[in-house]
């Protein structure tokens, strides 16, 4: 997530879990840097702040979408972040360099699957699911990465890899319930009917697949682009075509909900922390440290997503939560610890 990072609004953790474990798909430009290294544990506090950061984070936009509708929500969110993303690339990178005109169609593609597509079924399937299933699945987002990459023709499939997919998926599908679930039901432990449904975790694997597209976009277009420079453009690409779709289903309460106590507070935290912050610290960690201890930190967020949830007052996880979250981390550790081609 040695790598470079594409931000987005909602799962930075598991796109640099997903780079992590195909190994570096944007190459740092420039000679190699020679600074004395941090130490290993300035590292470690970066990553579990950055995992801690996300898996609050899904808890908090749950709580967002109380007082906002979805499509409100991703219109608000993506706008506010591209404000402070563009003017951070330019102050970062300055204001020449910027991708060429003949680059913009395949950053708009990228920008379709990966912040405009994935953020608005990442947003309706946590508004009708559970901050911990959206957590565990998106866990998969390096699995189903490693799987369009290979559908792509740029990664091989070894047996450990077709192993670790397995278990993935079979952790995913566990945790849908296909054996007892019957679509749109929501479970019969939660109040008032706000837990999981069908729908909802079928929306959120569908975002996590959506980025897995985008990721294996990037993977040649970032050979062409800085980083950052990208990211900025995508995010004003994607605040053009989320508000096209967003503007006239945006009411006069979604202006005044979102500007609200707490909500407003929830949405800073998404924005400042969980969008800006994590970016700078993602980016800084990854080239100080192995992607595959980076990737497996991604299990760290649904724990804290159940661990919150639960102290503000829902429902703990059954066990249907703690199998896939196991069998999607058996995954996740197979497919980094492939030794290399």
């Amino acid at each position: 997530m040695g790598t470079r990072v594409f931000s987005r609004t909602a799962l930075w953790g598991p796109l640099a879990a997903a780079m992590a474990a195909m190994g570096s798909l944007h190459p740092t430009p420039g000679p190699p840097r020679s600074p004395a290294l941090p130490s290993p544990l300035r590292v470690h506090v970066a990553l579990i702040t950055v995992s801690v950061v996300f898996g609050a984070n899904y808890v908090f936009t749950k709580k967002i979408l109380e007082a906002v509708s979805p499509a409100a929500w991703v219109w608000f969110r993506i706008a506010a972040a591209t404000a402070f993303l563009v003017p951070l690339a330019m102050m970062l990178r300055g204001t020449s360099g910027w991708p060429r005109a003949r680059l913009w169609v395949g950053l708009g593609i990228a920008s379709f699957f990966g912040v405009m597509l994935n953020q608005v079924l990442f947003t309706e399937g946590i508004a009708r699911t559970t901050p911990e299933h959206s957590a565990v699945i998106n866990a998969g987002i390096p699995t189903w990465t490693m799987l369009v990459a290979v559908c792509a023709g740029q990664e091989r499939l070894g047996r450990r890899r077709v192993l670790a997919i397995v278990l993935a998926l079979g952790g995913v599908l566990y945790l849908l319930g296909f054996d007892r679930m019957v679509f749109g039901t929501a479970s019969t432990s939660a109040p008032r009917g706000s837990g999981p449904t069908l729908a909802g975790d079928l929306l959120t694997m569908a975002n996590g697949i959506a980025f897995a597209v985008h990721l294996v976009l990037m993977r040649r277009l970032g050979q062409q682009v800085d980083p950052m420079r990208a990211t900025a453009v995508m995010f004003v690409l994607a605040s053009l075509m989320v508000g096209a779709w967003s503007a006239p289903q945006v009411t006069t309460a979604d202006c005044s909900g979102v500007l609200s106590a707490p909500t407003v507070w929830l949405a800073a935290y998404a924005v400042l922390f969980a969008t800006v912050m994590t970016y700078l610290l993602n980016t800084w960690a990854l080239r100080h440290t192995h992607s595959s201890q980076v990737a497996l930190y991604i299990n760290v967020q649904p724990l804290v997503a159940a661990a919150l949830n639960a102290a503000l007052g829902a429902e703990p996880p059954g066990h249907r939560f703690f199998v896939a979250l196991v069998l999607v981390a058996i995954g996740l550790w197979l497919l980094t610890r492939e030794p290399a081609a």
